[in-house]
C-alpha cells in the first residue's frame, strides 16, 4: 500500500506479483474419528503432488509459493500463467487420483471416503520465497478462503453421488473472467455454473463476490447414500490394518488477522 514519506506526503509502492491460489478441504472431516483424521491429514500432500505430476506440472508443484498445510487441507500459490492449468487438466486429475485412492482408504476403514471441495482465486500476493513474514497474505487468499467455505460449494458436493464424484471446485469471478472467458481453459465455458456469492464470515470485511462451480465428474446423490466421514469406527471390519499408500488432499488457507 502507499506509505507516507518522511515529509508527510504519500508515496507509491510496487504491487506484488499475481499468484493463483488453490485451496482444498475434505468433506465431513470434523466428523471423522481421531484415528481417521490422522490418516486424512497424513495423505494430503501426497495426493496433491500426484495430481500435479499426472498433469505434467511437477516443476510447478516443486516451486509453488507459500504452501500451507492445515488440519484438514492444503493451500498453495502458483505463478498466474499456470492458472488455466489448475482448472484443466489438474482438477480432472484430482478427481481421478481420489477415485484411485478409495479402495486403499476402505482397507483402512470400510466407512472412510475422501471427497473434497476446492477453491481457486487470483490476485497480487507477497511472495518472498519463504524468506519473509507475510508471504501469501492478501485479499486473494481471503477471498479464496471464503469461497472454500461457501454454502453453495458444500451443497454442490453433498448433492452428488459419493461413489462417483470426489471433487467440486469453486472459482472466483476474476478467475472465471480471466481464464475461462479469456479462452485459456480447454473446457466449454458452459461447464462452469454461476452460484450464490461467497459471503464474508460473520459479515466481516470484504464484499460478496460471484462464484462459479465446476464439477469434473457430475452425478446425482442416490437416496440413502451415506457420508464418508468414517466417524463410526468399530467392529472387526473397521480395524486399522496398516497404512495406505494412497493420498488425499484438501486445503484451507490461513489468513493473518
Amino acid at each position: 500500500m502507499a506509505e507516507p514519506s518522511h515529509g508527510g506526503r504519500r508515496t507509491s509502492t510496487r504491487m506484488p506479483p499475481y499468484r493463483a491460489v488453490l485451496a482444498v478441504d475434505a468433506e465431513e472431516y470434523p466428523r471423522a474419528s481421531s484415528y481417521n483424521r490422522r490418516i486424512l491429514h497424513n495423505t494430503v500432500r501426497d495426493a496433491l503432488e500426484q495430481a500435479f505430476a499426472d498433469s505434467g506440472l511437477e516443476e510447478v508443484w516443486r516451486t509453488a509459493s507459500f504452501p500451507r498445510s492445515g488440519d484438514d487441507g492444503y493451500a498453495v500459490g502458483v505463478d498466474s500463467e499456470y492458472l488455466p492449468l489448475l482448472l484443466h487438466p489438474l482438477l480432472g486429475e484430482v478427481q481421478e487420483v481420489l477415485g484411485d485412492m478409495q479402495p486403499g482408504l476402505a482397507f483402512e476403514d470400510r466407512s472412510l471416503r475422501l471427497r473434497l471441495r476446492a477453491a481457486i482465486g487470483l490476485g497480487p500476493l507477497p511472495d518472498g520465497c519463504g524468506r519473509e513474514r507475510g508471504d501469501g497474505i492478501g485479499a486473494a487468499v481471503a477471498e479464496t478462503r471464503r469461497l472454500l467455505a461457501a454454502p453453495a460449494l458444500e451443497k454442490a458436493l453433498a448433492d452428488t453421488d459419493p461413489d462417483v464424484t470426489f471433487l467440486v471446485a469453486g472459482l472466483t469471478a476474476r478467475v472465471h473472467r480471466d481464464a475461462v472467458l479469456g479462452g485459456y481453459v480447454g473446457l466449454n465455458p458452459r461447464r462452469f455454473q454461476r452460484v450464490a456469492p461467497a459471503l464474508p464470515p460473520g459479515g466481516g470485511g470484504g464484499s460478496a463476490g460471484d462464484a462459479y462451480l465446476y464439477i469434473p465428474r457430475p452425478s446425482k446423490r442416490p437416496p440413502g447414500a451415506q457420508d464418508g466421514s468414517g466417524a463410526a469406527r468399530g467392529g472387526p471390519d473397521a480395524r486399522p490394518r496398516g497404512r495406505t499408500g494412497a493420498a488425499l488432499f484438501g486445503a484451507a488457507a490461513e489468513e493473518r488477522k
